[in-house]
């Protein structure tokens, strides 16, 4: 296990903007308000120079006032939590404004009994802020770094102590490293539809912040853990909003860039949907994004047990209507997996990694060259290539498989502009039916014997 190092401060002293800095990554949501930070977002930090490995966590804000905002209450929460699961605090403080907050937080961390942790003090911005800062050290009883994360200086000294502290108590672990056989898995959806409880019960944890609200998940969390005989990465995608409902500078926006980044690096999308809401143009625009990005798409229909409690509901009969429905609105992507989940009752959540397991599979397969020839032969009997024109005669030679990930066939052509737009439906549907390649897009390139490629899909 590595281990972990959390930030803790009071709202808007700059926590999130010193963990990106010292990560060297735009991880945590950056804004001019309150709060911004919802969830624990957490990063595995190399440190090359000292040659160890940690986790760096930006927590959320630390306030002992109100809790009469059920959200902020639920972040105090979570950073408790996270404060007594850490092996090192950094305290973040300004280093000449030390507010009533700040008195109290350093009260509350001494009742904890919490004795690892630093007290590192922002915006000294030059030389002589520094050393006015270094003459408030007397009043701190632990060790003491001022910094200036808007210049990005002095935060080595708090990385080298970082180092050195994890060093001696015996746990300077390197990052473990993951192969290709890591399965990346982002869940992604409208707000509201149950996407971080469906995370929360894969992992069997309170991983991301589940409120009954839309737009309750931000940042993107990721959460790594091993099901089965494969490792597994998740990604909680913060929610997705209609860009005309959103300013062009403000959190949300953020978060919308921050999701489209998130399905460019997972391998399996898995879109969460609401049984009892229909599907709107959003749904499928976010189906449309993760096929633009070639990736490999999962449907999942929470709330299932909500329809089960029904007395009158037959299980199967509902099933097959809304897969009905389903590809009546998505014709355009017959191959798609629909998993029904109850994230609230965990029941079916497993499947979704149990196939996305298979799909990881599926992308990375590869068929011999010789027992495709042998399936073309057989395809093109039952059905030659129709042509655009009658004075066209499409022929198609040989074909093999070019690549993985996703998977791509090239079929050597007469010519390809003499193939009709459908005769590509009816191989995909071949292809599908021989050799599965299920829950992935295919990609199919005709080649004429010159030197130009021709793209199906």
């Amino acid at each position: 296990m590595l281990a972990k190092v959390v930030v803790v401060g009071r709202p808007n002293v700059g926590k999130s903007s010193f963990f990106n800095m010292y990560v060297g990554h735009k991880i945590a949501i950056v804004a001019d308000e309150a709060g911004t930070t919802r969830d624990i977002s957490e990063f595995e930090y190399t440190d090359e120079s000292n040659d160890l490995s940690y986790i760096l966590a930006d927590s959320g804000w630390l306030d002992f006032g109100s809790k009469e905002d059920i959200v902020a209450d639920d972040i105090i929460e979570r950073t408790e939590k996270s404060i007594t699961e850490a092996d090192l605090l950094i305290w973040l403080v300004e280093y000449d404004r030390f507010t009533d907050l700040d008195e109290r937080i350093s009260r509350v961390l001494k009742k904890w009994g919490v004795k690892n942790f630093i007290v590192v003090a922002n915006k000294a911005d030059n030389d002589s802020q520094k050393m006015e800062a270094w003459s408030l050290a007397w009043k701190w009883e632990m060790d003491f770094f001022p910094v200036s994360v808007s210049h990005n200086a002095w935060l080595g000294d708090v990385r080298r102590f970082v180092a050195k502290f994890l060093t001696n108590k015996g746990l300077n672990y390197k990052l473990e490293t993951f192969d290709d056989s890591v399965v990346s898995l982002a869940l992604a959806g409208r707000p509201n539809v149950g996407k971080s409880s469906l995370i929360n019960a894969i992992v069997w944890k309170d991983r991301v912040m589940v409120k009954d609200m839309p737009g309750t998940t931000r940042d993107s969390v990721d959460t790594k853990f091993r099901f089965g005989e494969k490792d597994y990465v998740l990604i909680d995608t913060a929610w997705i909003r209609r860009l005309s409902r959103i300013w062009t500078k403000n959190i949300e926006n953020w978060s919308i860039m921050r999701s489209e980044r998130a399905i460019k690096r997972a391998d399996i999308i898995a879109v969460v949907m609401d049984w009892f809401e229909w599907i709107v143009q959003q749904d499928l625009s976010i189906i449309s994004r993760v096929l633009e990005e070639k990736k490999w798409l999962i449907i999942a229909v929470n709330k299932w047990d909500k329809v089960l409690n029904k007395p009158w509901v037959n299980k199967e009969t509902m099933m097959n209507r809304y897969i009905d429905y389903l590809k009546e609105k998505i014709e355009f992507v017959p191959w798609v997996s629909v998993i029904f989940t109850s994230a609230t009752d965990k029941k079916r959540v497993n499947e979704i990694l149990e196939r996305a397991g298979e799909i990881k599979e599926e992308r990375f397969k590869r068929v011999k060259t010789w027992i495709f020839n042998e399936f073309l032969e057989q395809v093109i009997y039952k059905h030659p290539p129709t042509g655009n024109r009658k004075s066209h005669s499409p022929k198609i030679y040989y074909w093999t498989q070019a690549d993985v990930n996703p998977p791509k066939f090239v079929l050597t052509t007469n010519n390809p502009n003499h193939f009709h737009f459908s005769y590509k439906r009816y191989l995909e549907n071949k292809i599908r039916a021989n050799f599965w390649f299920e829950g992935t897009p295919i990609v199919i390139e005709y080649r004429w014997r010159g030197k130009h490629l021709w793209k199906v899909k």
